[in-house]
């Protein structure tokens, strides 16, 4: 009888998580997956997976932490199988310019673009924590204990992606200037 009620708490937790987090854990590995079906059918899966061990969920962690895990793991066997070679589309990216000037709108795609490219070219633990830093906005003690690496660590790899991606951008930052 206990464990029904038990059940029944994480379902209700689980339902909400599910409303809550959706479009976070869509994006978060639609920047691993680079392809907009594909993040979709991962999210999916993510969820699935998520509910059908929801007996192994021992709340040492957030629900959103547990299922983020499981959806990055998801996104980088799907990679692995997969060998996707582009970041991500630039249609996915929000415009950094104001979309009623077509000059503004060529520009934020094309800055769009390089960011992408800067971020593909990473290694891959700095790109997991400058996609989880950056994107997911997420502290470095939470970076840590997603990657099961120390918070100095998580530190460590989110300045090097800066420095890489500071280099990579360059030659497109001096041509502003």
């Amino acid at each position: 009888m206990k464990n029904e009620s038990i059940r029944e708490k994480f379902d209700d937790l689980f339902t909400d998580a599910i409303v809550k987090y959706k479009d976070r854990i869509f994006l978060v590995i639609l920047k691993y997956v680079r392809n907009r079906d594909d993040a979709k059918d991962l999210t999916q899966e993510a969820f699935m997976r998520a509910y059908r061990s929801r007996d192994s969920f021992r709340g040492d962690s957030s629900i959103y932490t547990w299922i983020f895990r499981i959806a990055v793991n998801l996104a980088l066997n799907f990679k692995q199988r997969s060998r996707v070679s582009d970041f991500s589309s630039l249609d996915d990216s929000p415009p950094l310019y104001s979309q009623s000037d077509p000059l503004n709108l060529i520009r934020s795609k094309e800055i769009s673009g390089m960011i992408d490219n800067a971020v593909r070219l990473l290694p891959e633990r700095q790109r997991m924590t400058f996609v989880l830093r950056y994107y997911e906005q997420m502290p470095f003690a939470a970076i840590a204990e997603n990657l099961a690496i120390t918070e100095g660590a998580a530190k460590a790899n989110y300045h090097q992606a800066l420095q890489k991606m500071r280099s990579s951008l360059r030659p497109y930052l001096e041509e502003e200037s």
